[in-house]
């Protein structure tokens, strides 16, 4: 086990806690899982240069960044991660609401799944649209909106750490539980490039630590954006201790589902058919079944 999910043992801490499913006020369960992004616009600092404070830019589009909870925050252009499982979700920003509306945590995107509105697929149609051109335009846009996201767990070490201000941090610790939401196509494909190369060598993700550094990119109204650049690293040797922490991960899927599916059950209480509830209680008994982590999206070891 890694010296993070030593200490955190020694101190008490339960595996869920360690995995960021911690209990709050009166029993209700929340996430605190170290959330990593990758930003898009560089963040600017001060620095001083022959004696003159200069604005310059501290940390560069398409760094990492890593959010610990607690107003804690780190920063590196080059993190190293293992994965060790990933999911996927229809999501989409609902300005008015201020909230984010998201399916269950799945495989993959095929079929029906329900979302927190109460609905499925948040209202996008399910499959491959053959005629685009006659979709409403109410459609057209829900899709536009709708956004595929790929969502790895893994953990990471943060090389070269610093903070927003561009300064050394030396206390963010190694091997870092964390979730990374990805819906960029390129980052996506970059992604999937890695696992697929991990699989030439026979071989599953957990299996690697991947290295990660960003290429940006021009719009044609002259913003940028950055996207994920993946290099496949060392091999490492599986450790006994790895299946506790996949197993935290699987418990977090778990909370997270659960938490959708409850969403879905509220808002269709009195309108749901027996078949229905056939289906919700199938869907609740499966949703974290051990043959949902067999695949190479899906396993660790």
């Amino acid at each position: 086990m890694n010296t993070e999910l030593t200490v955190a043992t020694e101190n008490g801490m339960s595996m869920s806690e360690m995995m960021g499913v911690s209990i709050g006020e009166g029993g209700k369960k929340s996430s605190s899982l170290a959330r990593m992004t990758q930003i898009h616009s560089g963040i600017m600092g001060t620095r001083d240069v022959a004696g003159k404070p200069m604005k310059i830019e501290v940390i560069p589009s398409g760094a990492y960044k890593l959010d610990l909870g607690e107003g804690k925050v780190a920063y590196s252009t080059n993190p190293r991660i293992r994965v060790f499982a990933m999911r996927q979700q229809w999501t989409r920003w609902d300005s008015d609401s201020n909230q984010m509306q998201k399916t269950v945590l799945s495989i993959d995107l095929k079929g029906d799944l329900k979302d927190n509105k109460g609905g499925f697929n948040i209202g996008r149609p399910t499959g491959y649209v053959e005629d685009w051109e006659n979709l409403p335009q109410a459609t057209k846009e829900l899709m536009r909106q709708v956004k595929r996201t790929k969502v790895v767990f893994g953990t990471v070490t943060m090389v070269n750490a610093i903070d927003a201000e561009g300064n050394e941090l030396t206390d963010v610790g190694e091997s870092i539980p964390f979730i990374l939401d990805i819906k960029n196509r390129d980052s996506i494909r970059a992604l999937d490039n890695a696992v697929k190369a991990v699989q030439r060598k026979n071989a599953l993700p957990i299996q690697y630590h991947l290295s990660l550094d960003a290429d940006e990119h021009t719009l044609p109204t002259g913003n940028t954006y950055a996207s994920m650049v993946i290099d496949v690293g060392d091999k490492i040797e599986i450790q006994e201790s790895d299946n506790d922490i996949l197993k935290g991960f699987f418990d977090w899927i778990t909370w997270a589902n659960t938490y959708v599916l409850d969403q879905w059950a509220d808002l269709n209480k009195g309108d749901v058919s027996k078949g229905m509830s056939d289906i919700i209680a199938k869907t609740v008994k499966n949703r974290v079944d051990d043959s949902d982590f067999v695949s190479i999206e899906g396993a660790a070891v």
